[in-house]
């Protein structure tokens, strides 16, 4: 299996409108997939704009975005935020991590997350924090795989987030 791992870039805008494609209905992670992505351009400069703190949307943080690449396919995105506010403390922390469906359950998800998190570092973020939903196993597993602690807890709209750091 061919894996690396990037930034954005146009060369994979094909793979992405099917990997849009393939979540349905499904929610989308992490926050960049929400973005309107029809002008492929535009997204890739928002993008960019974000890891420098440029023209944020309220309630954003600078981060940065990383695509998985295997077997040249995307197959997933992580997003790094370099600080948080008040409403990343409760809920989001500094990565998320999504997989498309038809990469999942074969371990690309902690191999994206342990990357994000070396990144975290390398940008002197330390600890880490990684939250996900109490009810997501895959996630769970995949945070303490990556070394994840468990930091503590929140109620949000009757759903409890789980925190970790690392």
């Amino acid at each position: 299996m061919d894996i690396r791992i990037i930034s954005p870039t146009e060369a994979f805008q094909t793979c992405y409108q099917e990997y849009i494609d393939e979540l349905g209905d499904e929610e989308r992670y992490p926050m960049p997939m929400d973005l309107d992505y029809r002008n492929f351009p535009a997204l890739l400069r928002t993008l960019e704009d974000y890891k420098y703190g440029i023209n944020l949307s309220e309630g954003l943080v600078p981060n940065s975005t990383y695509w998985l690449i295997c077997n040249n396919k995307l197959a997933g995105v992580a997003n790094l935020r370099h600080c948080l506010n008040q409403q990343l403390e409760l809920a989001g922390g500094h990565i998320g991590v999504g997989i498309r469906p038809s990469f999942r359950r074969i371990g690309l998800g902690a191999l994206l997350l342990a990357y994000t998190i070396q990144k975290a570092h390398d940008k002197a973020i330390r600890p880490v924090k990684i939250h996900c939903y109490k009810d997501n196993s895959a996630s769970v597993g995949m945070i303490t795989a990556c070394g994840g602690k468990l930091s503590g807890t929140a109620k949000i709209n009757d759903q409890t987030v789980l925190h970790y750091t690392v």
